[in-house]
């Protein structure tokens, strides 16, 4: 019983693939439009998406190395403002820097000035204790420098936000503009996949009269255009990735004499495991579910004539 569903399936299965690749056969030219579209499709996607991450990537880099600096009345304790700090929310680890200390490291890196000197020549040493404060990311520090500023003993509070807001701003920029050349996209492949499918079904409509004659279902009659829809998918998708690593490769030999800075915010990108491993899936899935609406699209009008 097993032996004969087995071979009932293996011989479905082979109808099915037998049908889908006679309907490429058939499409012409018209496949290599769909799978042109939906590779255009899932290039600017996949660009889009490597964009994103990578401008994630450096909000989490910036994050984790952000510190805010906190100074000191001068006559706050750095004992009980180090208790105090601890107790706000979002704050991961502290580090003094007392007012000594940081005299001397700015009296080096001056140059060789006599250390007791300079303290007489200014009536003492100006500066305060300070502490570095690690915040648990960077989306809170405005929130976390706001409530440390609201402490009492805290003369100043200073953080260089800057850099991260406007990145984040760019992200969400790039983020709204890929949604949008994406959506666009995706309804022009949809389209050109539907016309790439109803050509082929009305090239074979007497095959098609045929089989419903025989007493075969829609599904049946159906479900190879629908193969047909996914063929295209994975077709692009293939070729998006393949385009896409090109362009990573040149992006690579274009940045080894660049300055470090450029390297730095590039780096990310060529190493990251997501775009090696997870990108390519994320197209064809993405790919497929395309190539799948286009089909259903297509074949649902002669589904329901028929």
């Amino acid at each position: 019983m097993e032996r004969k569903q087995i071979s009932r399936w293996l011989t479905k299965l082979d109808y099915l693939l037998r049908e889908t690749f006679l309907g490429l056969k058939r499409g012409g030219w018209m496949n290599w439009a769909a799978v042109s579209t939906v590779a255009v499709l899932l290039f600017l996607f996949g660009a889009s998406l490597q964009v994103s991450w990578q401008l994630e990537g450096l909000l989490g880099q910036m994050g984790n190395q952000l510190e805010i600096s906190v100074y000191l009345d001068e006559d706050a304790s750095a004992e009980v403002m180090q208790q105090r700090l601890k107790l706000v929310d979002g704050v991961t680890a502290l580090h003094l820097i007392p007012k000594d200390v940081a005299w001397e490291r700015m009296l080096d890196d001056l140059g060789k000035i006599e250390m007791g000197e300079a303290t007489q020549q200014l009536g003492g040493n100006p500066l305060v204790d300070e502490f570095k404060v690690r915040a648990v990311s960077s989306d809170r520090v405005p929130e976390i420098a706001k409530r440390i500023s609201g402490l009492k003993g805290v003369n100043e509070v200073w953080y260089t936000n800057e850099v991260v807001k406007r990145l984040a701003e760019l992200r969400k920029a790039m983020t709204n503009i890929g949604t949008l050349v994406t959506s666009v996209f995706t309804a022009i492949a949809i389209a050109v996949i539907g016309t790439t499918i109803r050509l082929i079904v009305l090239a074979r409509r007497r095959e098609i009269e045929v089989m419903q004659l025989v007493g075969a279902t829609s599904t049946w009659i159906y479900f190879p255009f629908v193969l047909q829809g996914v063929a295209f998918g994975i077709g692009g998708a293939v070729v998006a990735y393949g385009m896409l690593s090109v362009v990573l490769n040149l992006l690579a030999d274009a940045i080894v004499n660049q300055p470090e800075l450029i390297k730095s915010l590039t780096v990310g990108l060529l190493n990251d495991l997501r775009v090696q491993f997870l990108l390519p899936i994320i197209l064809l899935l993405f790919g497929s579910a395309v190539g799948v609406l286009g089909s259903l699209f297509a074949v649902r009008r002669f589904s329901a004539s028929s």
